[in-house]
């Protein structure tokens, strides 16, 4: 019996380890809202590639930017 309760005790400490690691932003083979420019929705009205170049780390996403002058800054002061 003990070792029973062990066991589910270590299943439970393991599926919280795994839920704990999962990013809050779905982000498909890791960039955020799939490599575009979260920035041009709304400065350019229109979806932006963004750039390998111009990234940022935030809530477990890589986030792309189409560019460093415009788009980059007004993300990263937020």
């Amino acid at each position: 019996m003990l070792i029973r309760i062990a066991a589910l005790l270590a299943a439970l400490a393991m599926a919280g380890a795994a839920a704990a690691q999962k990013a809050e932003v779905f982000s498909d083979g890791g960039a955020a809202i799939r490599g575009y420019d979260p920035v041009a929705y709304f400065t350019e009205g229109r979806p932006v590639k963004g750039s390998g170049e111009f990234t940022h780390r935030w809530k477990g996403a890589t986030w792309r930017f189409a560019s460093a002058k415009a788009n980059w800054p007004r993300a990263l002061a937020r």
